[in-house]
């Protein structure tokens, strides 16, 4: 009776780390072969088949027992893959609707690695979906069209990743507010917006990143000089003081570079200046700029602008 609990235990046992490679998508033959390692020497052990046959006998014992429970398992590229949940969540119609709207709209954005993060999403919660809601999905799923998103917009995406592979200076005309700005400037990376695309670059007169809304650019040129990538970012530190230094957390591109009892000082490598001062503004008389200084007195024109309003 005790070695039939322990038995019990540990099939239990070997079945929880079985899904847990599972829903973390590294349920790999290999891996699981070790996970059962154990059921597959005693079966050689009570057995004269084939090696290879006993190790098939013992993990499909283990698969066939989790659909049992509902669970879905299919074998792909000598690997195993979850195709439905041991539990599910009820979705609202609204929820559904709004996966859809996802769907449709990653479908359309010219972006590999976006497309990318939002079939990994959609197939988790699809995972976890039961059938009643999968069902309500694909009925009205095909009843949003959101296809005109950035087709006018499709050349241009190309043009711009293709300059940003090349890494040369480019010259951009652009128009902000019905004036026409030049830019000499090093190509970073196309950004997408909820409805347009902007090519992020670095304006090497400003010493600043910009993004520019590609609707806006009237014209680009390619200059024959290629960039060193040290050129391409402006560094900026500022110093967060009191309850900020506690609960700041740092944001894509930034570092942090010191922390005392009552400061910390951060690095930005990546966020536009039109974005990032507005920002650190926000952060009162707990947030100072500390280095470059013609960014210090950028941000300095900026208050002193902000407080005439209140002259």
């Amino acid at each position: 009776m005790k070695k039939t609990s322990q038995k019990l235990n540990n099939g239990c046992l070997n079945i929880f780390k079985f899904l847990k490679l599972l829903y973390a998508d590294e349920a790999d033959y290999d891996s699981v072969i070790r996970i059962f390692k154990e059921d597959i020497e005693k079966e050689k052990e009570n057995n004269n088949h084939k090696a290879k046959n006993l190790v098939q006998v013992v993990l499909n014992k283990y698969v066939n027992a989790l659909k049992i429970f509902g669970v879905k398992i299919k074998k792909e590229k000598n690997k195993y893959k979850l195709e439905s949940s041991l539990y599910s969540l009820h979705y609202t119609l609204n929820e559904l609707k709004a996966l859809s709207i996802i769907e449709n709209a990653g479908s359309n954005i010219p972006d590999e690695d976006i497309n990318d993060n939002i079939s990994n999403l959609l197939f988790n919660l699809f995972l976890r979906m039961g059938n009643n809601d999968k069902n309500m999905f694909s009925q009205f799923n095909s009843e949003f069209d959101l296809s005109f998103y950035y087709s006018d917009l499709k050349d241009q995406i190309e043009n711009c990743k293709k300059y940003c592979a090349e890494h040369m200076q480019l010259k951009i005309i652009y128009q902000i507010k019905n004036k026409e700005i030049k830019s000499i400037c090093i190509p970073k990376e196309i950004i997408y917006s909820i409805k347009t695309a902007y090519l992020s670059v670095y304006d090497i007169k400003k010493t600043q990143n910009i993004e520019i809304p590609l609707p806006n650019i009237l014209s680009i040129s390619q200059l024959p000089s290629k960039c060193a990538e040290s050129q391409s970012t402006t560094t900026i530190l500022f110093k967060l003081k009191g309850r900020l230094a506690k609960t700041y957390k740092l944001k894509s591109g930034e570092k942090l570079q010191d922390k005392k009892d009552d400061f910390i000082v951060i690095s930005n490598s990546e966020e536009p200046l039109d974005k990032l001062l507005p920002r650190l503004m926000r952060y009162g008389e707990l947030c100072e700029i500390v280095n470059p200084k013609y960014i210090r007195a950028e941000m300095i024109n900026l208050l002193n602008d902000t407080l005439k309003n209140y002259e």
